[in-house]
């Protein structure tokens, strides 16, 4: 799976998901202005094959072109139980860009 971690994605959640090999992972940051809007992360995504993971449920509003993952900051949930939800993602999906999930919810 290639997560592109939103602007507001905690460290600790991107470390986690450099660890596996089956997650390719670079934050907004790293690819895009530090100000990108949501609009510009969106095309991104799409275009370069991207899931979004992020807390902004924003991302859900725009036309299905890519996928995204929602997790709720304030809940705090561990970046193990978010890495085992999103390998389960991952094994049911073969089209990225249909991904609308929360994790870890029934996921984990």
């Amino acid at each position: 799976m290639r997560l592109l971690c939103d602007h507001n994605v905690n460290e600790q959640y991107t470390e986690a998901f450099r660890q596996p090999d089956w997650i390719t992972v670079v934050t907004v940051r790293e690819v895009l202005a530090q100000d990108a809007q949501d609009d510009e992360i969106g095309r991104y995504a799409a275009a370069n094959d991207w899931v979004i993971f992020t807390e902004d449920d924003d991302h859900l509003e725009y036309e299905q072109d890519r996928g995204v993952v929602l997790y709720h900051q304030t809940e705090l949930p561990s970046p193990g139980d978010v890495t085992a939800a999103l390998a389960a993602i991952d094994a049911v999906y073969t089209d990225r860009s249909d991904v609308r999930e929360f994790v870890p919810g029934e996921w984990a």
